[in-house]
Parts: structure tokens; sequence; C-alpha cells
């Protein structure tokens, strides 16, 4: 089920102005326990997601001259963007592939063909794809020091004897967590986190959002704390 786009701040002349800080740079779509979400991303909200991101990177040991590639389909690109440019601003190359199981042949030329630094995003669907045509994932990420893998594909490269940091995109946020960890941080600086009595993770956007989320239901189970997030086992 798709819902409806959520509520925007009214359009002002400066939101007409495509580099002015609230003008509408996107519209993203997020993954909610009620169906697909869509919002408005203002350049505010990027450059603030940017911020966050580089961080992330930083921790992930991406630097000048790296190499990532970033795995993800276009209704991603919300999320996705920020890690682009926070990697261009460190200096990093990026590439990147689709999380289908027909672009898995790309991913394993970057990874066969480059010294990649870290392949972010890996999907159920891109390990299923690698097994379908008779790609060894095991072997394609066997020298990538960092492989970031959601749900099951994280599960599956784990049952192969790596090491991936587990990557879930909870709405309109992507959380991150170290290999044999279920807990992430976020960012607390632009989104509220909660969970309802029975554990549902709910979300609400910063007052400086171009976004209005008010304590939407995530789909995901677990505990929130000064600004980490545990995922419920098997999330």
């Amino acid at each position: 089920m798709t819902t409806a786009v959520l509520d925007a701040p009214p359009v002002t002349s400066a939101a007409l102005t495509f580099d002015a800080p609230d003008a509408i740079w996107g519209v993203g779509s997020a993954p909610m326990a009620s169906g697909l979400v869509h919002y408005p991303l203002s350049n505010r909200d990027v450059l603030a997601d940017v911020d966050w991101a580089e961080g992330q990177l930083r921790a992930l040991g991406v630097e000048a001259g790296s190499l990532i590639d970033l795995v993800h389909n276009y209704s991603e690109c919300g999320q996705f963007w920020p890690y682009y440019l926070a990697g261009m601003r460190l200096g990093a190359q990026v590439m990147n592939g689709m999380a289908t199981p027909w672009d898995v042949g790309r991913i394993e030329m970057y990874a066969r063909r480059f010294p990649l630094r870290a392949v972010l995003g890996v999907s159920p669907q891109t390990v299923e794809g690698m097994a379908a045509f008779g790609l060894d994932a095991a072997r394609v990420f066997a020298a990538v020091p960092v492989v970031g893998a959601r749900g099951a594909a994280a599960s599956a490269l784990e049952a192969l004897n790596l090491h991936p940091h587990r990557m879930t995109p909870l709405g309109p946020l992507i959380l991150i967590a170290a290999p044999g960890e279920d807990a992430a941080a976020y960012d607390t600086a632009e989104w509220i986190l909660e969970t309802d009595g029975e554990g549902r993770i709910l979300v609400t956007s910063g007052a400086k959002r171009a976004a209005r989320y008010d304590r939407l239901d995530t789909g995901y189970r677990g505990q929130v704390a000064d600004g980490v997030v545990k995922l419920e086992a098997g999330a």
C-alpha cells in the first residue's frame, strides 16, 4: 500500500529558488509498517544527512582515495544520496549497483577489478541473484574490508563465514551496526525515535525537516535509548 505524501511546510518564494536551503531537493520514499511513504527532502535536509553520513563513512575507514560501492534502488535515493556526497566530500570514489538479482554482475565486477574499501547496501536479492547466476558471494566479498548487508543478506553472508555490518533501512534512516552487533546509532539532531507499548519503533521528523513525520510505525521492533537503536532479533 502506498500512502500519501506527508504534510510539508507552505511553499515560499525561497523554496522556489533551487539552491535555497528550504528549496525541495526531491521526494524520497520510505518503507513503513503501513506501506511505502513518500516525503519531501529540502536542500537543508540533504546537507544535514551528508554530515551524518560522513561520520558513518569515516567510522568505516573511508578516506581520500577509497573506493566504495553503494547498492540500492532508485526509490532509495533519499536515504543513499547523502552517502554519495559524503564519500565525495572525503575524497573517495563512489560507484553503485542496484539491489536487484539482475545487477549482481556489476557488483561482482567492481569487487573483482577494484580494491574496494566498502560495499554498502547488499540486499537479500543481491545474495539470491549471485547464487542464481553462479557467483560465489563468499568469493565476491572476501577481499572487501567492509560489507554492509541488509536483514537476511547479512545472515546469509555470516553463514559463509563473512563478517558483514548490518544495514537497516529504518524508514527514512539508515542504521549501520558493527559486525556481530545489533545496535546502531542514529542522528538525534534530525530524528526522534521511540517505542510504543508493544516495542514498535516509531519515527518523528526533526522540526527543521521538510517532511512532517509524526510517530510513524517503521515496521521494526526493538529498544531505543541514548541515541542508539537495538533491533529485535531477526529484524
